[in-house]
């Protein structure tokens, strides 16, 4: 497991934009943390590491699912808050994304229709005057 202390908002967003980097096309995120820890922020950033507009991110609390156009694929960004994390089988996700997409996913269970193998853990702790962000990738032991 990697973690790193982020200061603000802008080194929030700095850690998606460099973990985007490494998501394979098909590669999931699954988000953990508290109201206002940091999981949107996070998102605009990865947005903006795969090409896409950090701008056009909003939390998707109250839609539960956004879609974002990308040079290659799509990112759909999906928050359980308010389905819980067993809403995701609801929403066709496996027919809706393709092999180019990725997802990341707010309030995330461990189980859901994830469309790959790939798939990471990220978790948002508030700490002092900023955020602990913790994340595991595929193949390492989850904590």
């Amino acid at each position: 497991m990697a973690e790193r202390f982020l200061d603000d908002d802008s080194a929030t967003e700095a850690l998606g934009e460099a973990l985007a980097r490494i998501t394979p096309p098909g590669g999931t995120w699954l988000l953990r943390g508290e109201l206002g820890a940091g999981k949107t922020t996070w998102t605009r950033g990865f947005l903006r590491g795969l090409g896409g507009d950090p701008y056009d991110v909003a939390s998707p609390t109250y839609a539960v699912l956004h879609r974002y156009e990308l040079p290659v694929g799509c990112l759909f960004h999906l928050d359980l808050y308010r389905p819980g994390p067993d809403g995701s089988w609801n929403l066709g996700l496996e027919e809706a994304i393709t092999a180019a997409d990725r997802l990341v996913v707010e309030w995330a269970g461990e189980d859901g229709p994830w469309p790959t193998a790939w798939v990471a853990r990220l978790r948002m702790v508030a700490e002092g005057g900023g955020r602990r962000a913790e994340w595991t990738l595929p193949g390492e032991p989850v904590a």
